[in-house]
């Protein structure tokens, strides 16, 4: 955990040797997008890395695959290089709901792991991560700000993960949480929590979850010129994990990208599994990305 720190406290240092980007520019973006009916909007990242190699392969969910005797002659189920992809976007559902500045939102985010060179086992994919969220999003027609740091806006919501498995192989949970976006130079940070809601033990596939997962995640990302860095912390209750990502414009909104995974809590499957991951592939700017590159940085008095 004590790598993730410095990391993090890099990309903040760094944010703030750079102008800061004009919050009223992108509110008036984001005003424009949701006003348009029916338009999938960015919501987290969507990416495509045909190279993603993991170095330490989670082998338990199959080993009744591993006893058959066609294990030895087509050899590993899992292996190390494999494919990763996500899709994730979000819709207006209603705008200034009860006269207020809360918009709801139903959004989707789905992420898949592919065995894309394993043609052994048929090239099948490995697993595959479920996520609806439906949710209330309040932005601040001006920031509230607090030691340079600009609170731009806040969500409320409920959540169901899932892979889509059978009992078995089952990993799910549901949750309420909470999503705050706040602003400090060129960085944004987006800080969750969430309350797991309770299921009963004997339908309850992760009842370690807490442990790997935590109570809350925390999302800085730096802009600097054209590229992106951006650092995700998992602080389970026992163990920790993080995702570390870097984007380059490419053309349009297409950014070469490349993204390292360690620790615990990456994926549903592999929750309680070490993850040690480096993918290259392509992205799809977010709504961040989208907004900054028609806006010119400014001096922080200008905000």
């Amino acid at each position: 955990m004590l790598k993730f720190t410095i990391l993090l406290y890099g990309l903040l240092h760094s944010s703030l040797l750079h102008a800061s980007f004009n919050y009223k520019d992108l509110k008036r973006q984001y005003d424009q997008m949701v006003n348009e009916p029916y338009l999938l909007i960015p919501h987290k990242e969507s990416y495509f890395l045909p190279l993603s190699y993991n170095d330490n392969p989670n082998h338990e969910p199959y080993e009744d695959i591993e006893q058959l005797s066609e294990y030895s002659e087509r050899g590993e189920y899992t292996r190390h290089l494999e494919s990763e992809f996500q899709i994730s976007f979000m819709t207006l559902t209603n705008k200034n709901i009860f006269g207020t500045n809360f918009n709801t939102f139903l959004a989707y985010t789905h992420r898949s792991y592919w065995q894309l060179y394993n043609e052994d086992w048929s090239r099948p994919f490995r697993e595959t991560n479920y996520n609806p969220e439906v949710f209330a999003r309040y932005v601040f027609d001006d920031p509230l700000e607090f030691l340079g740091f600009k609170f731009m806006v806040y969500d409320i919501g409920l959540e169901h993960e899932s892979n889509g498995q059978i009992q078995e192989l089952s990993r799910s949970w549901n949750r309420v949480f909470g999503r705050a976006a706040i602003l400090t130079g060129t960085t944004f940070l987006s800080l969750k929590v969430w309350y797991r809601l309770p299921e009963k033990e004997s339908l309850d596939d992760n009842p370690r979850i807490y442990q790997y997962k935590g109570y809350a995640s925390l999302t800085a990302k730096t802009f600097v010129n054209s590229s992106m860095v951006q650092l995700t912390l998992y602080p389970g209750t026992k163990y920790a994990g993080g995702e570390l990502t870097y984007s380059a414009h490419w053309k349009n909104s297409i950014h070469f990208y490349t993204k390292i995974s360690y620790g615990y809590g990456i994926s549903l499957q592999d929750f309680d599994n070490e993850t040690r991951r480096i993918g290259i592939g392509i992205s799809l700017g977010d709504f961040f990305q989208a907004s900054l590159k028609n806006q010119t940085p400014r001096n922080q008095n200008e905000l």
